[in-house]
């Protein structure tokens, strides 16, 4: 920013000292407004916020330091250096200026020179902190839209994969009931005391697409997803993919996971992936709930097993 687009307020309650600082800031280009008391200084500051703030110590209703903590404690305001200018000279006092958040301290009759030299000096670093930030932001939202691209392109891939059959058989259908009733099993979650307000939506959605693809060759979804997925929706894919075929007990699983080892997702995907099976190999709603129930503790994590009852008239076969 240009100085002579700045704007610097000067507080003090005494006219002289405005007067002199007014000259001052003028002979360089800046432009000033004046208050002689914290409250005529807050009425300003509520207009234009200034880019710097020059401010005596002693005032008659709220004190230099009290002024300065207001304005640090406010979100709009505490990014605005301060400088102390005050007839104190104690070390008490300089130390107390810098503490509260005063970027430095002039003491008053106040040298000319030093005004120029300590007003420009932070008004640049004030004006390299802003563009520092600035570029930081730019940076960081260049950073957000890559991560959301790549994120839609891992989706894409996702939806490409599970819309194509499994050993030539084609299970749009099943997958569809799957989906649903995982998401349906998903968010109820949410619903319970072990895990209210736990479970974002996208992990909901990762896991309905995840159950989806749960068949699919880990050694061809490795090829554009690693185990370490970033996003909660494509690890709850890389969670399902791997591990939904392990067993609560740990009897029989491929990756030698038990318990909670087990990711989340895919114990989700292990109940609603058996049931439809049940329901294709022939048995009824009835039977395919009673045979989930059995093995509840085997292969089957318990907890879900009973939200998964408790919801079975929303449940879809």
């Amino acid at each position: 920013m240009e100085k002579d687009k700045d704007t610097i307020l000067i507080v003090d309650d005494l006219d002289v000292n405005i007067m002199l600082l007014e000259e001052i800031l003028d002979s360089l280009g800046y432009k000033t407004k004046s208050a002689m008391s914290a409250v005529e200084a807050t009425d300003i500051l509520n207009e234009e916020l200034p880019s710097m703030v020059l401010l005596d110590i002693m005032m008659p209703d709220i004190n230099g330091y009290e002024f300065c903590q207001m304005l640090k404690e406010n979100p709009h305001t505490r990014d605005i250096p301060v400088i102390f200018v005050s007839a104190a000279e104690g070390d008490d006092e300089r130390e107390k200026a810098f503490e509260i958040g005063g970027v430095d301290f002039v003491k008053k009759p106040f040298d000319v020179t030093e005004i120029k030299t300590r007003v420009s000096t932070h008004l640049n670093i004030y004006h390299l902190r802003q563009e520092l930030e600035e570029n930081n932001r730019k940076l960081n939202q260049v950073i957000s839209e890559q991560s959301e691209m790549m994120f839609n392109e891992k989706k894409r891939i996702l939806k490409n994969l599970a819309a194509h059959s499994i050993d030539g058989e084609d299970v749009s259908v099943e997958n569809d009931i799957i989906s649903k009733n995982s998401r349906m099993l998903t968010q109820a979650l949410n619903f319970t005391d072990r895990y209210e307000n736990k479970i974002s939506e996208p992990f909901i959605d990762g896991v309905e697409i995840a159950s989806n693809i749960r068949s699919i060759d880990p050694k061809m979804f490795g090829i554009f997803f690693t185990e370490d997925e970033n996003n909660p929706a494509l690890q709850a894919s890389v969670d399902v993919v791997y591990n939904y075929k392990e067993h609560w007990d740990g009897s029989g699983s491929p990756n030698g996971l038990k318990g909670e080892d087990i990711p989340l997702a895919a114990r989700i995907v292990a109940i609603t992936d058996a049931f439809e099976m049940y329901i294709k190999e022939g048995l009824s709603r009835e039977e395919a709930f009673h045979k989930i129930e059995t093995d509840k503790g085997i292969l089957y994590d318990p907890y879900l097993v009973d939200l998964f009852l408790k919801i079975q008239k929303q449940i879809k076969s």
